[in-house]
């Protein structure tokens, strides 16, 4: 097992840090200590992890535009992006400071049988397993939560994507944090990743990536009953309908496909456009993405490069076969740019077959699907395997009420695409896995109720 795993740059492939590949053993080290500090951290003052929260909140903003360049330096995205990304997470920080004292109970009398009171207790240590696209943010939701609630959390990053986290956890534990509380476990995750899974002693996994390795987690952490909550991607839909305002529709589409090089779980992958507004969406589309500027995260750019050379691998070939086999007619973009690291031009397909999408891209390519009526767009959006978010873009409630019913995903936004503030709980249907990060419903992930009866 190699000590150390370099971490590059994807605008240039270049070595730019390295990260200490955790051994089981340190894993074990780890969770003790997580272990030690646990009894007392349980008993700690909800007023005094807020405080916590809004020093480490204020500390992020502090720091958040050296923490941005580094974001956009491992990670790849547009350096605005990275600061957005930045200042997000120290606002979920702030949401988890306002709720921290408000973790619900139950108490009520119960004749004949005596006074019921019902508290919800920490799960105990707890480890977040985060990927490489949105690492601060999804660290922020898991860690937040968990926290909130009383446990001791070890985080996992991924290896492409682990020096901003190291940096956030520093500012959190400036603001207050123990560091027994709070501790990165940086390394592989076929190493590293699965020590932490099958630890006997962490109770909790929450765990965001593929649906293969969401697999893969539920297996190893079965025989120790852990509590799971996984986020395995999405394919969503973006369903324009006739009464939509087809530029909004198409600004948010483009901005929003192309997000983040189109490597976000939410991202709007499959756009369902009505028939009669195809060729006029399309048309809109690649005027708009005619003016794309692709290059380096921190110059003026719209979009970055992919993550990682694999990534960029299955985005190629992902496209080569849909347009080899004709399932697709092909309007702009489509293939590598030649320069160093790992770009990939916007790409956008037209005349899309709904079957050749079925699976997640997860990268930069629209695909517009064509639809005849309001049943033929429900029965493409939700033939999928996947059910994570969903929108639908009209001016009549009475369509809005109609999609949003008959959806089967997690999230479905009206005339907007991936807003996700902290007070929303999010997460998925089917095969995009079970549990919610954030709103309310973070206290049932990361806590267990306790039943005491007197009489």
């Amino acid at each position: 097992m190699q000590p150390s795993l370099d971490v590059r740059n994807p605008a240039t492939n270049e070595v730019i840090g390295t990260i200490h590949n955790a051994t089981p053993d340190d894993v074990d080290n780890f969770v003790n200590a997580a272990a030690d500090i646990l009894p007392s951290w349980e008993k700690t003052a909800a007023s005094k992890r807020a405080v916590m929260f809004v020093n480490a909140a204020a500390l992020i903003r502090a720091r958040a535009d050296d923490l941005a360049v580094l974001l956009t330096t491992e990670q790849g995205k547009p350096l605005r992006e990275a600061k957005d990304e930045i200042l997000g997470s120290a606002h979920v920080f702030e949401y988890y400071a306002s709720v921290s004292g408000s973790i619900p109970g139950d108490a009520r009398n119960l004749p004949g049988y005596g006074y019921l009171n019902v508290v919800r207790k920490p799960l105990g240590i707890c480890a977040a397993i985060i990927p490489w696209n949105m690492p601060v943010m999804i660290f922020a939701w898991k860690v937040g939560a968990a926290l909130t609630c009383g446990n001791t959390v070890l985080a996992k990053p991924s290896k492409t994507a682990s020096l901003t986290i190291l940096k956030i956890a520093e500012a959190m534990h400036d603001g207050g944090f123990p560091k027994k509380v709070l501790q990165v476990v940086t390394g592989s995750g076929e190493g590293t990743g699965s020590a932490l899974v099958t630890h006997p002693d962490i109770r909790h996994i929450s765990f965001t990536g593929s649906i293969m390795s969401g697999k893969a987690v539920s297996l190893l952490a079965a025989p120790h009953l852990k509590k799971l909550t996984l986020e395995l991607g999405g394919n969503d839909s973006f369903i324009v309908t006739k009464t939509a305002d087809v530029d909004a529709a198409v600004k948010a589409a483009v901005r929003n496909r192309f997000y983040n090089c189109g490597q976000v779980c939410t991202s709007a992958k499959r756009i369902l456009v009505d028939a009669s507004l195809a060729d006029e969406f399309v048309r809109k589309a690649e005027i708009m993405l005619s003016g794309y500027v692709v290059g380096n995260g921190l110059d003026k750019v719209n979009m970055g490069p992919m993550n990682n050379p694999g990534q960029l691998a299955e985005i190629e070939a992902s496209v080569e076969s849909i347009l080899a086999n004709g399932d697709a007619q092909l309007v702009y973009g489509g293939k590598k740019l030649d320069m160093p690291g790992n770009f990939y031009a916007p790409t956008l397909l037209k005349n899309v077959s709904p079957l050749a999408v079925s699976e997640e891209i997860f990268g930069p390519v629209m695909s517009v699907i064509p639809f005849k009526n309001a049943d033929e767009a429900l029965d493409i959006a939700n033939s999928t395997v996947y059910g994570l978010g969903s929108s639908v873009w009209t001016s009549d409630i009475a369509t809005a009420q109609n999609f949003a019913e008959s959806l089967r995903c997690g999230v479905v936004w009206v005339n907007k695409h991936l807003t996700l503030p902290p007070e929303m709980p999010f997460g998925g249907v089917a095969s995009s896995g079970f549990g919610r990060e954030n709103g309310r419903d973070f206290v049932y992930e990361y806590t267990e109720p306790k039943s005491i009866l007197f009489g």
